[in-house]
C-alpha cells in the first residue's frame, strides 16, 4: 500500500517516513518499517506499555479498553 504524500501523519510516522528515502525501494522501506515497529513494542514493554501488532485487528474494541494495550491492524 503506498504513502499518502498529501496525508498530515504523527511524529513517529513523519520520523519513518523521512528515512523513505534511505531504503531505495517500497519494499525495503515496508521491511523498513515492520523492524521499526517491532523494536518499538519491545522497548514499550519496558515503560510498561505493551502493544501488539497483527496484519489483521482481531481483538475488540470493549477488551482493548480493559487493558494498556495497543492493537494495531496492518495489511
Amino acid at each position: 500500500m503506498p504513502i499518502n504524500d498529501e496525508k498530515t501523519y504523527g511524529e513517529l510516522m513523519c520520523f519513518l517516513l523521512q528515512r523513505r528515502r534511505h531504503h531505495g525501494t517500497e519494499d525495503r522501506f515496508n521491511a523498513y518499517i515492520v523492524e521499526a515497529v517491532q523494536v518499538l513494542a519491545k522497548d514499550l514493554r519496558d515503560i510498561g506499555v505493551h502493544i501488539s501488532v497483527d496484519k489483521v485487528q482481531t481483538i475488540p474494541e470493549a477488551i482493548r479498553r480493559d487493558y494498556n494495550t495497543l492493537s494495531v491492524g496492518c495489511e
